[in-house]
């Protein structure tokens, strides 16, 4: 009766679970830690090379997350198991992010909020806007989305003034990320901070701050004392 093949590779993946539950990614090289993902999809396969071939196109963990599937997919041969697993760890640590951000009072906790925001913009390619609206409490209620272009996001003063009464908002935060790395606002991001607060003013709804995010920096207006 044949005998089932043994993984040559199970005694290194084994040391790599056990290396994580120890120490966490602290333990693991980033190149060890895409390896450790990549073995839950590619079950027979030495991925060691494969996960530093990622690591240095890219050049960070960061950067590999943000790659869109179908890069990927396209790009690096992967399948769709393996990139379905790393496009999943990228946004159930954007959800966990968003959720932490919920139960808190955002203007006493700008990084929690810093950080909900650069992990869903920061590393985009294209410019996107975002708007945040929240409760008396400052709680983040829901937010919108505004895909863009890659140096500007249209966004229209009525329709945030709309959505802030439909979902009973007193207040508002804008962002939007810069894929150019420079965190500082230009004049039309100025202008439309300026614009979507005076729309808001009238019917009481405050506007907070407006956040520009990208990987390794941010700008808040409000702490410019730019409102």
């Amino acid at each position: 009766m044949a005998t089932a093949l043994k993984n040559p590779n199970s005694g290194h993946r084994k040391r790599l679970r056990e290396r994580f539950l120890r120490a966490g990614l602290e333990g693991l090289q980033d190149y060890e830690a895409i390896e450790l993902v990549l073995t839950f999809a590619i079950p027979r396969h030495d991925v060691k090379p494969l996960a530093k071939q990622l690591l240095e196109h890219y050049g960070s963990l960061e950067k590999l997350l943000d790659a869109t599937p179908a890069e990927l997919l396209d790009q690096h041969g992967l399948g769709e198991a393996a990139v379905t697993l790393l496009a999943l760890h990228k946004q159930l640590c954007t959800k966990y992010l968003e959720q932490k951000a919920r139960d808190v009072d955002v203007l006493d906790n700008t990084t929690k909020i810093v950080n909900f925001l650069r992990m869903k913009l920061g590393g985009g390619k294209k410019e996107t806007f975002m708007v945040l609206f929240l409760n008396a409490q400052n709680h983040l209620l829901c937010f919108d989305v505004i895909p863009g272009t890659v140096d500007r996001a249209t966004v229209y003063a009525r329709e945030v003034l709309e959505k802030a009464i439909n979902t009973k908002a007193t207040a508002v935060i804008l962002a939007h990320n810069h894929p150019t790395g420079i965190c500082e606002p230009s004049p039309a991001d100025i202008k439309l901070t300026n614009t979507i607060r005076q729309v808001l003013q009238p019917v009481g709804i405050l506007l907070h701050d407006h956040i520009i995010v990208a990987p390794s920096c941010y700008f808040s207006f409000a702490s410019r004392r730019m409102l």
